[in-house]
């Protein structure tokens, strides 16, 4: 058995000069336990456009447990130790909404470890942003009391996205904030690369993208969008209205963004 002069000795040496496996053992011993371990969970921003109001949706779940009872949240829960963050995430929103998600539509939004964010302890929650190319019915299943779609309105300058007929204090935990970074972010994209353009059916009409970018905006941006129309989409045919003989061109986009 190795002795060391002092702790520092002993460090150097598994570190510097033993076998990585010598060193794993010897971590496993001494490190590990110095650490406390944080929970680690998965929550998903999930939009959606509803063609029947022609505005994109937002889906919440009611929780019907503590802590934050009845509060309304965004589908999420804890990591397993045999999978990564996309594959939680898509089991989460499919435990509590009855809702399957491919893996392409899942993107990793920010990770948030903000101290005391959860009173069960320390938690750390890596948040995902998804856009769904359909409107689909939801079913509350799990810990979700409730599963459902909300209309919103996002404040251009603070980003803030504030859900219609929900009042700010009874969102969960600090949900508000990943919402109000997911907006952040989607604004920032409207010169680099619009993903949100993937919630468009496979035909829509120009109004339609006018409608979602003043939705994401909180603001008319007609004009600073002009030029999605050469950038991500084709003409496909034209529809003429009752009222009037002016044409109303519909498009597809030329692929997935």
């Amino acid at each position: 058995m190795l002795t060391f002069a002092n702790k520092i000795a002993e460090k150097d040496y598994y570190e510097h000069q033993a076998s990585e496996k010598e060193f794993l053992a010897w971590y496993a011993k001494q490190d590990r336990q110095t650490y406390e371990t944080p929970s680690v969970t998965v929550d998903s921003v999930i939009f959606a456009y509803n063609p029947v109001t022609n505005r994109v949706n937002l889906l919440l779940i009611q929780r019907k447990a503590h802590p934050d009872l009845h509060h309304w949240a965004l589908p999420g829960g804890f990591l397993d130790k045999t999978e990564d963050t996309t594959q939680a995430a898509i089991r989460e929103v499919y435990e509590e909404t009855h809702l399957q998600i491919a893996p392409k539509f899942v993107d990793q939004l920010t990770t948030i470890a903000t101290p005391g964010r959860d009173p069960r302890g320390w938690v750390v929650t890596v948040a995902h942003l998804v856009y769904l190319p359909h409107f689909p019915e939801t079913q509350a299943g799990d810990d979700a009391e409730r599963a459902q779609w909300f209309d919103f309105t996002i404040e251009p300058e603070t980003h803030q996205l504030h859900i219609i007929g929900v009042l700010d204090q009874l969102i969960t935990f600090d949900h508000a904030n990943i919402l109000k970074k997911a907006s952040q972010i989607i604004q920032e994209s409207f010169e680099v690369k619009p993903k949100w353009l993937n919630l468009l059916p496979p035909v829509f009409s120009w109004q339609a993208v006018e409608t979602i970018a003043e939705q994401f905006s909180g603001r008319k941006i007609s004009e600073q969008i002009a030029h999605y129309r050469e950038l991500y989409m084709i003409p496909v045919n034209t529809e003429k209205h009752d009222d009037t003989d002016q044409p109303h061109a519909f498009f597809r986009l030329k692929k997935p963004i």
